[in-house]
């Protein structure tokens, strides 16, 4: 039940279906926990309606004895990785008034994951702080965008959400002239500045990322390929799919990836003569088209 407090926590309303499918426990279970918890004196509160659910009252504090040494080794690894990859002062002064906090001169963690070879440039982290300032003060951004076609243009946009994925950082922002939320490569910008505009944003985040992803992925395209299986452990590294058959050794897949995607492209390219592209015939043809016009550069 401990972690349905934290859970509460960190989040503005929860809704039974939510907590049960998190915890994988039955919606009964859920209830029974909630009862239990109010029972105890936690102060959570619900709200019916469309947009109804738990809530747990702001003010209510854990008491830090909860937390044991594994906890504190954790906290110590994530602050330590993230230090690593953001190259912010602050998460330094964070991680020593953690284990100050803790009174533990000796805890350290044990496991160390060192993110400094995908770290992004000081240009780019200095364009991460403007953006983090933007979303903490609720203004309005104005930056130069460069898209995946390389069209760039001046845009406005309200920006809500900043996380590090995949080698590097993305935002979630509000596009006023498009109406749409859409996510933006941070090392894409260029000229980003602070406007005088401010705006108000209440919307729950992971739903709309879902939505993107969910949309993302249904604009995919079914490319059938062939290789050898050495080659296997890669391919499910780089590619979502299904393994179509294996036949003496050689598998043909099915992966799904967006036509217009330059890094999957490239990582096609990058497997040289170790994989065969069979189908669609268009797909096939714009890597043929590519490979010549590469071959042109060194004539």
């Amino acid at each position: 039940m401990i972690n349905i407090i934290f859970y509460l926590m960190n989040r503005d309303r929860v809704t039974t279906k939510e907590l049960s499918e998190k915890f994988e426990v039955s919606s009964r279970t859920i209830l029974r926990d909630i009862d239990t918890l109010t029972l105890s004196g936690i102060p959570i509160y619900s709200e019916l309606g469309v947009n109804g659910g738990y809530i747990l009252n702001k003010n209510f504090k854990v008491n830090e004895k909860i937390m044991d040494n594994n906890d504190k080794e954790i906290i110590l690894t994530a602050l330590n990785s993230l230090a690593t990859v953001y190259g912010d002062k602050k998460i330094i002064e964070t991680l020593e008034k953690i284990k100050g906090v803790y009174d533990d001169k000796n805890l350290e963690s044990n496991l160390e994951i060192d993110f400094s070879v995908a770290s992004e440039s000081p240009k780019v982290m200095d364009r991460v702080n403007i953006i983090k300032n933007a979303i903490k003060q609720q203004l309005t951004i104005k930056l130069e965008y460069t898209n995946s076609l390389a069209e760039t243009k001046s845009i406005l946009l309200n920006p809500i959400h900043i996380y590090y994925r995949w080698y590097a950082w993305y935002f979630l922002a509000y596009d006023k002239f498009k109406n749409e939320y859409k996510v933006y490569k941070v090392a894409r910008i260029k000229n980003i500045s602070l406007t005088d505009q401010s705006f108000q944003s209440r919307v729950y985040v992971p739903d709309i990322l879902r939505n993107i992803e969910e949309k993302y992925n249904q604009e995919n395209t079914k490319i059938i390929i062939h290789y050898k299986q050495e080659m296997d452990v890669l391919v499910n590294e780089y590619f979502k799919g299904r393994a179509i058959c294996n036949i003496s050794g050689k598998i043909i897949r099915e992966i799904q990836i967006k036509e217009s995607d330059f890094i999957s492209f490239s990582i096609l390219l990058g497997f040289g003569d170790k994989i065969k592209i069979s189908s669609p015939g268009r797909y096939r043809d714009k890597v043929l088209s590519h490979i010549e016009k590469i071959k042109q550069n060194f004539i």
